[in-house]
């Protein structure tokens, strides 16, 4: 398959000035945006959401931790192939071949797992 990396991960916080002390200060990845609930710090060919618990908005219903993987074109439509329509819980598939598609799957832990093409047409807009 050709996953290509991690392209986001969301992390539930207890502190969000802590935990950007923590990715942004100590680590050093930057801050591309930030709210009152979750902070987007982005790395060069991908990003990390911190939001706090019990948030409102993105990803409330992404079980316990919501990442994604980048992937090739054809590997999107090969995990489509495998999954849509399937035992498994889906939402999409979404856009547009050599625009970004999207796909999110549950995971049998109730996490929600993501396979994009985003990050194949440069970093993408929060």
């Amino acid at each position: 398959m050709g996953v290509i990396g991690i392209e986001e991960i969301f992390l539930d916080v207890e502190d969000l000035d802590k935990a950007i002390d923590f990715y942004h200060e100590k680590l050093g990845i930057p801050i591309a945006r930030k709210d009152e609930q979750r902070a987007y710090l982005q790395c060069e060919q991908s990003h990390l959401v911190l939001q706090v618990k019990n948030h409102t908005g993105r990803h409330r219903g992404g079980g316990p931790l919501h990442f994604a993987f980048t992937v090739t074109e054809d590997s999107f439509d090969e995990v489509t192939e495998r999954v849509v329509g399937g035992s498994l819980f889906t939402r999409g598939p979404m856009g547009d071949r050599g625009k970004g598609r999207t796909l999110f799957i549950m995971d049998p832990d109730g996490n929600e797992t993501e396979v994009n093409t985003r990050y194949l047409y440069g970093i993408p807009r929060r």
